[in-house]
């Protein structure tokens, strides 16, 4: 590391086992930042029902989304798993089977969850546009999930349904200036609800090394905060990433390198980058995450 400027910026994730159905779990908060986000991040170990007793129906007063995402990363699309997702006051029921995003505006009631099967262990992220996570139990009803019907695709919530589509990120994707293969996949994550804006990127590394952009040796900002995940998929050892990242921040160009599973915060017009996968010991994940807006996916400006 070659400054500490932004070393609170830089964070290591630690996991550890729990609550509930929970494998391994960590959280990471806007707070030290004065950014109103927090993250909880972890991998499920069995069937049954998500969330908090009683399991019913909760809301929150911010934003949030919610992530099931596959740890195959030769088909990151197959989540491995069924769930059941009840949304809205009707119990709007949709089936996940893929992975997929869902979109939960301020004051949207959602829940319960039930994992009807798992064959492979997911990873689930809860993304909140708040600083601490906090729900309100909704008085319980006499609708039980296993009699309501899957709903149609004409739904109401339906548009808060987003099933990602990972495509090849191949050596010609950033253009003739940088032609780096990480050999992995690439999904776009953007709302379509009205009053939600947000975009996660996320995206699998195979291979190194690895530059990200197309003028990858400078640096550049953005209009609005993002939060850079590396994380690993070994869903028995959330703690070992799998390979290694540089990544640089400020004007300063103070170097962080990343070994571990970490969280980059990374406040709107902060210069960063480059950044470099350096290593590749086994395929990893990429989330850049942006929950208060979807500005266009490239190189922002300094």
């Amino acid at each position: 590391m070659a400054g500490n400027n932004y070393g609170k910026n830089v964070v290591e994730l630690d996991f550890k086992d729990g609550p509930r159905l929970y494998r391994q779990v960590t959280e990471v908060s806007g707070e030290a930042y004065d950014l109103d986000f927090h993250v909880r991040y972890g991998t499920y170990m069995a069937g049954g029902q998500m969330g908090i007793e009683s399991y019913g129906q909760h809301r929150h007063d911010f934003n949030q989304v919610n992530f099931w995402l596959g740890t195959d990363t030769n088909s990151i699309g197959d989540l491995g798993a069924e769930v059941e997702l009840c949304i809205g006051e009707e119990w709007e029921k949709h089936m996940i089977t893929t992975s997929t995003a869902v979109a939960i505006p301020g004051g949207l009631p959602h829940y319960p969850a039930m994992i009807n099967k798992i064959d492979r262990r997911f990873i689930y992220v809860e993304v909140s546009c708040a600083r601490e996570y906090s729900e309100e139990a909704l008085p319980a009803t006499k609708k039980k999930p296993d009699e309501i019907p899957v709903t149609g695709w004409n739904s109401r919530y339906r548009p808060n349904i987003i099933n990602l589509a990972f495509t090849r990120k191949g050596p010609w994707s950033y253009g003739p200036t940088n032609r780096d293969d990480s050999g992995g996949h690439l999904a776009f994550i953007r709302s379509n609800t009205p009053g939600f804006d947000f975009l996660i990127m996320c995206e699998s590394l195979k291979k190194a090394p690895y530059r990200f952009g197309p003028n990858p040796e400078k640096p550049h900002a953005h209009p609005m905060t993002e939060i850079l995940f590396f994380v690993g998929t070994d869903t028995d050892s959330l703690g070992d990433l799998g390979g290694e990242a540089e990544i640089y921040l400020g004007k300063e160009m103070e170097k962080h390198v990343i070994t571990r599973p970490t969280a980059v915060v990374i406040p709107d017009k902060l210069a960063h980058c480059p950044l470099t996968i350096t290593r590749v010991d086994r395929p990893f994940y990429l989330m850049d995450v942006r929950p208060f807006g979807t500005e266009i996916p490239g190189v922002g400006k300094l």
